[in-house]
């Protein structure tokens, strides 16, 4: 069997969020390039990535004898600084880059990157906070990642009304749009309430799954309809 293909992804910039996306993308097993001009930064990562290099990456010179521009994937993570982000992005897609990501910290920046051409902008601040908003305001309900085109993954607590009934007979996607993609169920060990609760996954579960008690869902759809299961029920 042909090994799969693991994209080269750069990460240019190893602020609080350029260093937490290269440790992530590492123990994940990916195939990743941390970049950055101050060496202390690169102290931190050169123990879980054997390609953190030291840089001027406004230097176009640079980024090509580096191979920064034969990556697959770039992220400009630079926060200081909005130049050096509009420098690297222009190199980098003339360069061909398939897929440059760029941070931007107001809406003018971004505007200037979407003019540039990069794939995807980049709010860390921004995002952080509509997960956290979404997960105070809504009781028992977590975003754990927007796809996009207005849908996201949703981590919520079964709702009472639900335990004890199979995904078939709640109908949940002709019900409310929603699609369950796992559910996350408590191991045995843990019924004891002194512990600490411990979830694990039952896989893709089948229209005879039966909700139990304690269960959570791990669902595809969009805020409006979760929020109506979850009014509803």
């Amino acid at each position: 069997m042909a090994k799969e293909y693991s994209p080269q992804i750069a990460v240019i910039g190893l602020g609080a969020f350029g260093m937490a996306l290269v440790k992530t993308l590492s123990k994940e097993g990916a195939d990743v390039i941390a970049v950055d001009n101050n060496m202390d930064h690169l102290d931190e990562v050169k123990n879980i990535t054997s390609n953190a290099i030291c840089f001027d990456s406004t230097d176009p010179v640079q980024l090509r004898s580096h191979g920064i521009t034969e990556v697959d994937i770039a992220v400009i993570a630079i926060g200081e600084s909005f130049e050096p982000v509009v420098l690297i992005s222009m190199e980098l897609i003339k360069a061909g880059v398939k897929q440059v990501y760029a941070r931007a910290n107001s809406e003018t920046q971004e505007q200037i990157l979407m003019k540039v051409g990069v794939t995807e902008i980049i709010h860390p601040e921004r995002q952080v906070a509509e997960r956290m908003g979404v997960t105070l305001h809504r009781k028992g309900i977590e975003d754990l990642l927007e796809i996009g085109d207005g849908l996201s993954i949703f981590e919520i607590d079964a709702p009472e009304s639900m335990i004890n009934h199979t995904l078939n007979e709640l109908s949940l996607r002709k019900r409310y749009g929603v699609n369950i993609l796992t559910i996350k169920r408590l191991t045995s060990e843990d019924s004891d309430r002194s512990k600490k609760n411990t979830y694990h996954s039952i896989g893709i579960p089948e229209g005879s799954t039966k909700v139990k008690k304690g269960d959570k869902f791990v669902i595809l759809g969009n805020k409006k309809d979760c929020d109506k299961m979850l009014e509803l029920n």
